[in-house]
């Protein structure tokens, strides 16, 4: 299971949840994070893989948007991603 592969990684916590201010200052149009595909997959909330792929590629979006690219973070982000294409991939 690609999600439980992801959640299993040291630092995924930091994509577990969305920071509430972000979303307020309209900063992040589309919140989505870990804690939240985990929900829509256990309500059978997904109707394909595509729509599971398009959320978990959004975590990525979204942290690259709104981080810098220097940040510890967006490198989290770069290697959480890594990590998922190679997974998705297989």
């Amino acid at each position: 299971d690609i999600l439980h592969e992801l959640e299993n990684e040291f630092y995924a916590h930091k994509f577990n949840k969305y920071i509430d201010k972000d979303i307020e200052n309209k900063v992040i149009k589309h919140p989505i994070s870990l804690f939240t595909i985990n929900l829509k997959l256990k309500n059978n909330q997904y109707t394909s893989l595509e729509e599971f792929e398009k959320d978990i590629r959004l975590i990525f979006h979204n942290c690259y948007t709104y981080n810098n690219v220097e940040s510890d973070i967006y490198c989290l982000g770069e290697t959480l991603e890594s990590i998922f294409n190679k997974k998705w991939n297989e």
